[in-house]
């Protein structure tokens, strides 16, 4: 883990720190401001991460052979629908969804700054190189964006409602994911075996005794690690919000 070389630490240390410029920025002048005014970069973002997707499915169809890891199964790929979810319905819709694209971003956060390979292969030693190479790195850095500009802008509110839609979305993704990854030979994130070391002994470990028990199992400790954080992260901020709450309580007392 933290494997980084000197491209990586180029390329993601500007990007992070145009992104953290741009929430500073938001966090001053935008978070003041009315529902709609604040979440006018949370929403461009939204038709923006749908743009990037779109276009390279174009590019694919029209331009190279199509290749079937490009398909929109990939975790990451989930954003394509959650954020314009998040961002644009309305009433019990928005209730349910708002959460998920907040949350779910924090993984990809996590591993893109601790193991960058995964996620971007070799896209930072050539960042102009072509299409894809640019791609990956607007794809990514854009739900990186969208969990900065949130926190800078308190567009999430975390309430104990969220558990239920946190929890069932991850269950929701692993119910179609996982057979196509086997279905395809195609290792969507890391069904089919792991780049993180201790998890891939497990697999090959267990998959000794039988394969497809070693799958099982790796493929539940998987998105059992994947809830686990997912609503740790929610426990976290959900504690955070109550110990504000109380803050502002017991200072209005003293008023």
């Amino acid at each position: 883990m933290f494997a980084w070389d000197q491209s990586d630490a180029v390329v993601l240390g500007i990007a992070l720190g145009f992104i953290l410029l741009i929430a500073v920025v938001f966090w001053r002048y935008l978070r003041p401001k009315s529902e709609f005014i604040r979440k006018l970069p949370l929403r461009i973002l939204a038709v923006f991460i749908v743009f990037l997707e779109v276009s390279k499915q174009l590019v694919y169809l029209i331009w190279v052979p199509y290749n079937t890891y490009a398909l929109p199964v990939h975790f990451c790929s989930t954003f394509i629908w959650l954020i314009p979810l998040a961002q644009f319905t309305r009433g019990k819709a928005a209730k349910v969804f708002h959460s998920l694209p907040f949350i779910y971003s924090f993984f990809v956060v996590a591993l893109l700054y601790a193991y960058p390979k995964v996620l971007l292969g070799n896209a930072t030693l050539h960042p102009f190189s072509d299409f894809f190479t640019v791609h990956t790195l607007l794809f990514h850095h854009t739900i990186v964006a969208y969990f900065v500009f949130s926190i800078a802008l308190r567009d999430y509110v975390p309430s104990k409602e969220d558990v239920l839609p946190i929890v069932g979305g991850i269950v929701f993704y692993a119910l179609y994911a996982v057979p196509i990854a086997y279905a395809l030979n195609i290792n969507y994130v890391n069904i089919l075996r792991s780049d993180f070391p201790p998890f891939e002994a497990l697999r090959v470990a267990m998959g000794k005794v039988n394969y497809v028990l070693g799958q099982v199992v790796y493929n539940t400790l998987l998105f059992v690690l994947a809830v686990s954080v997912a609503l740790g992260l929610w426990a976290v901020l959900l504690g955070i919000k109550g110990a504000m709450r109380a803050k502002e309580k017991v200072e209005l007392e003293r008023v």
